[in-house]
C-alpha cells in the first residue's frame, strides 16, 4: 500500500475526537440523575463499551502477529472503538459512586485515552519511531563515548540468535512478533533484551527524551492495569454478585451470587 492510499488519522482528527469524547462525558455526567449502572440500558452500555474496548487488544495482536495487511487500519479502528467505548462506559457509570474500585478502573481508562491521544499528537513523529521498536536504532545520534566493539558484539549476538528465531528476517528491522514469543519465548526474550541493550548503548532513549523514552511503556502499563481491573469488575459483578451488592438487593444481570 503506497503512502497516498495509506489510511491514517491526522493530528487534527485525533484532537477533534478527543474533544468530542470530553464534551460527551461532561454532558453525561451533568445529566440530572443519570442512568443507573444496574438498569437495562446501563448494563447494555457497559457490555457494548467493554466489547469496543477490546479493539486495542485486537490491534496489538494483529500488529504483532503480522496477520494484518494494513496495521494503520487497525490503529484507526482501535482509536475509534476506544473513543466510542469510553462514551458508553461513562453512560454506565454516570450515576455510580466514583471513589470505588470500578472508579479507579475508569480513571485508568481516562488516563489511557488522554495519554495516548496527546502523545500521538504532541510527539507524533518521534512517538511513531518509538512505537515501531524495529526502528529504535534509527533517528538517534550515538553518544561520543560509544564502545563500537561492544556494540558490534551485541549486533553479532542478535544476528546469531535471529538464525533460530526467523532465518529470513533482517536484524536491522526485526522485532519479535507474537508468533516468535509463542514458539520460542526464551529466545525471543533474549533477543528483546539484546535489542534493549543496543538501544541503551546508542543512547536511543536518552536522545529521545524522557517523554518519548518511556511513553510507550507507560501506555502499556496503564493499559495492563485497566484491562486487569475491567476483567476483575466483570468477574465480580457476574459471579460474586452477592459480594458486590454488599447486602443490598441484586438488581443487575448476574450468573451466581457468591459472596453474599
Amino acid at each position: 500500500m503506497n503512502n497516498k492510499q495509506r489510511p491514517d488519522l491526522s493530528e487534527r482528527t485525533i484532537l477533534l475526537l478527543l474533544a468530542v469524547v470530553i464534551a460527551a462525558a461532561a454532558s453525561i455526567l451533568l445529566l440530572p440523575g443519570g442512568v443507573s449502572p444496574a438498569s437495562v440500558s446501563g448494563q447494555l452500555c457497559a457490555a457494548a463499551g467493554a466489547l469496543l474496548l477490546l479493539a486495542p487488544l485486537l490491534f496489538v495482536v494483529m500488529k504483532r502477529s503480522g496477520l494484518s495487511a494494513s496495521p494503520p487500519t487497525w490503529f484507526i479502528a482501535h482509536v475509534l472503538a476506544t473513543m466510542l467505548g469510553c462514551c458508553l462506559i461513562f453512560i454506565h457509570v454516570a450515576a455510580a459512586e466514583w471513589i470505588t474500585p470500578p472508579g479507579l478502573v475508569l480513571a485508568l481508562l481516562v488516563a489511557l485515552v488522554l495519554q495516548g491521544s496527546l502523545l500521538r499528537v504532541v510527539f507524533s513523529r518521534g512517538f511513531s519511531l518509538l512505537f515501531a521498536r524495529s526502528s529504535l536504532a534509527t533517528g538517534f545520534s550515538a553518544p561520543q563515548t560509544l564502545d563500537k566493539a561492544a556494540l558490534q558484539g551485541v549486533i553479532d549476538a542478535k544476528v546469531s540468535l535471529l538464525q533460530s528465531l526467523d532465518p529470513g528476517a533482517d536484524e536491522a528491522r526485526f522485532s519479535p512478533a507474537l508468533k516468535h514469543w509463542m514458539r520460542r519465548p526464551l529466545k525471543s526474550l533474549r533477543y528483546q533484551w539484546l535489542a534493549e541493550r543496543e538501544a541503551r548503548m546508542i543512547g536511543a532513549r536518552a536522545s529521545a527524551g524522557w517523554e518519548l523514552g518511556w511513553s510507550r511503556r507507560i501506555h502499556m502499563l496503564i493499559a495492563l492495569g485497566f484491562y486487569l481491573g475491567l476483567l476483575a469488575h466483570v468477574v465480580v459483578v457476574l459471579f460474586f454478585a452477592g459480594y458486590a451488592a454488599a447486602g443490598e438487593p441484586i438488581d443487575w444481570w448476574y450468573i451466581t451470587a457468591w459472596g453474599g
